[in-house]
């Protein structure tokens, strides 16, 4: 769905016989909306990724992207997040020896305030010979811990952002849109266009609020 549809099909919901009961929505507002309304319902799917749900959220899945260490450490290696990261999805990592290259180790997340429990724990703390490792997330990085071995590079699988809605120009709020298509396909689209005129109705006081929260909790 073009931009200007996904627009047009929101004033259809917000309008009462094209005047929006008298209250206009201009481009750069619609923008900020629509933007708004989609992350908070990707991050809404991305809760449910146990469900059915996540199927629809797939195409913006990155998976295994190499990412080398930024800054290393005594016992860690810091791998800075992409810059379009949203949500985690998975990683792994490739560790060295002076004898053993390029080995294949297993990471499993671990709470910061129990960092130093697991670290001393002969089941959990990082080794090279059951060939696996602790990692946290931090100031925008893994933080992968290592013993007697190193971490050059990990493997991240993780959800990006969902393009972002924009005008030709973004200074402008009557500018046309772009003419590009939403990131996503008409039905989840149509989803977020409805969360967006519930947004739109709550901060009128329409009582139309009801329907566009049905619309929203529809089956996609």
């Amino acid at each position: 769905m073009k931009y200007k549809q996904a627009y047009d099909r929101y004033l259809i919901k917000t309008e009462k016989n094209g005047t929006n009961d008298n209250i206009s929505t201009n481009h750069g507002m619609f923008v900020k909306i629509y933007n708004e309304a989609q992350n908070k319902y990707y991050e809404w799917l991305l809760d449910r990724k146990s469900e059915d749900d996540v199927r629809y959220i797939q195409k913006t899945l990155i998976q295994d992207k190499k990412i080398n260490a930024g800054q290393t450490k005594t016992d860690f290696n810091t791998f800075p997040l992409p810059n379009d990261y949203f949500d985690f999805g998975s990683t792994w990592a490739k560790a060295s020896t002076e004898k053993c290259k390029g080995v294949e180790i297993e990471l499993f997340e671990m709470k910061t305030e129990n960092k130093n429990e697991v670290l001393q724990d002969e089941f959990q703390k990082p080794s090279f010979k059951y060939r696996e490792a602790p990692f946290t997330i931090s100031s925008d990085a893994i933080q992968v811990y290592k013993d007697d071995f190193d971490v050059p590079s990990i493997y991240l699988s993780y959800y990006r952002y969902p393009k972002q809605m924009s005008l030709v120009n973004n200074s402008d709020p009557e500018s046309p849109f772009l003419d590009e298509e939403t990131e996503f396909d008409d039905k989840l689209t149509d989803r977020i266009i409805s969360l967006c005129a519930k947004e739109f109705d709550l901060n009128s006081e329409n009582s139309r609020v009801q329907l566009q929260q049905q619309r929203v909790t529809q089956k996609v």
